[in-house]
């Protein structure tokens, strides 16, 4: 079984460790370009001109839609590059997808094998079970790459369709993380101490962002501008049962309901929208069981919306349920990356089992 392990030394990687000549290789690196959702995508024109392949299943994996947005965009910005025109600034992309079946015979495809070692396309033809390597700072400090291989086009065609999330998250993990790194240069630390400290909870809180709203089991935090607001809210609960995951737009609602309403006329609150299904995952939370949803919002006067995402996360330990959304009020304006800034910030929640102490063994 170990063969399963060892696949495609890759040009220019000098292994895995940290040793001081890949060090210095690194360093001599120029840095990554681009943002955060931009892919170029490295792939022979007759493949990517399938309409019913693997063409179609790249086009579905990086090009299909955010669930929960008003309008459509796309998960990903994907440029097509012919491999026999790829070049050292295009080599410095944020992010890279390269693409290579060993079936296909023509000069784009000839240039994609040249990325591999003859190695590495022998254990290609010999496990199908092979078909994705990843590596970071290939050809750019920061920079997050994908391999895609199989021994015929029929065969990756399947494999991009089989995984498709885990494909998916590989690029929206790198996406979260360089958001952070913008977002996070000044955390609002006393802020988020302050709220340790009242409910329990860790979040990394962004510069701008302010409480708006701190109750018994309930705080909302938000980040507004000219043209857009962005919002965050903690609920939580004792724990109960499962049945919470089947309804989890209504836990939704029951919550906004009673937390998020307008102080003048507590009539006026936040809801659903119903014009699309709420789309929920069931995903691991830091560890925890977790229900990812995502929607549309309303004010109930129908004076204001947009989307959120939220996580349902199960506390065992302490036995409490918590219920954490962001959502954007933006109108006339992209969202997704909005969104993305959103998903970020959630990320860092941690419930009170994760920051209790623990006793020593």
């Amino acid at each position: 079984m170990m063969h399963k392990y060892i696949f495609l030394l890759i040009v220019l990687a000098f292994g895995c460790s940290e040793s001081a000549r890949e060090k210095n290789r690194k360093d001599m690196l120029p840095k990554a370009r681009g943002e955060a959702d931009e892919i170029i995508l490295v792939v022979d024109s007759t493949q990517w001109a399938d309409t019913l392949g693997l063409g179609e299943e790249l086009r579905k994996t990086f090009m299909g839609p955010m669930l929960g947005l008003p309008q459509d965009e796309s998960l990903f910005n994907v440029s097509k590059v012919n491999p026999r025109r790829l070049n050292s600034v295009l080599k410095s992309a944020k992010n890279m997808v390269f693409v290579m079946t060993l079936d296909s015979k023509t000069p784009d495809s000839r240039v994609l094998q040249q990325f591999f070692t003859d190695q590495s396309l022998n254990q290609i033809k010999r496990d199908s079970s092979i078909f994705m390597r990843t590596q970071r700072d290939l050809f750019a400090k920061g920079q997050t790459v994908m391999f895609l291989f199989s021994s015929s086009e029929e065969r990756l065609a399947q494999e991009i369709n089989y995984n498709r999330s885990k494909i998916r998250e590989f690029f929206e993990a790198s996406a979260r993380e360089t958001i952070k790194e913008k977002i996070f240069n000044s955390p609002k630390k006393q802020l988020a101490q302050r709220i340790k400290e009242t409910h329990y909870v860790e979040m990394t809180i962004p510069y701008g962002w302010e409480k708006a709203r701190d109750l018994k089991n309930f705080v909302w935090l938000r980040k507004m501008d000219a043209e857009t607001e962005q919002s965050i809210f903690v609920y939580y609960e004792p724990y109960r049962d499962q049945g919470v995951f089947n309804e989890i737009g209504e836990f939704r609602d029951r919550i906004t309901q009673r937390n998020l309403y307008d102080g003048e006329n507590p009539e006026v609150h936040i809801k659903r929208q119903e014009i699309i299904p709420v789309f929920t995952e069931r995903v691991n939370f830091n560890g925890h069981f977790a229900v990812e949803a995502r929607g549309l919002w309303k004010i109930s006067d129908n004076s204001r919306g947009g989307p959120f995402v939220s996580y349902t996360i199960v506390d065992e330990e302490e036995g409490l349920i918590y219920y954490v959304e962001g959502y954007v009020d933006s109108p006339g304006t992209r969202k997704k990356n909005l969104v993305r800034e959103l998903e970020a910030i959630l990320s860092t929640f941690k419930t009170k089992g994760d920051i209790a102490p623990k006793d020593a063994a």
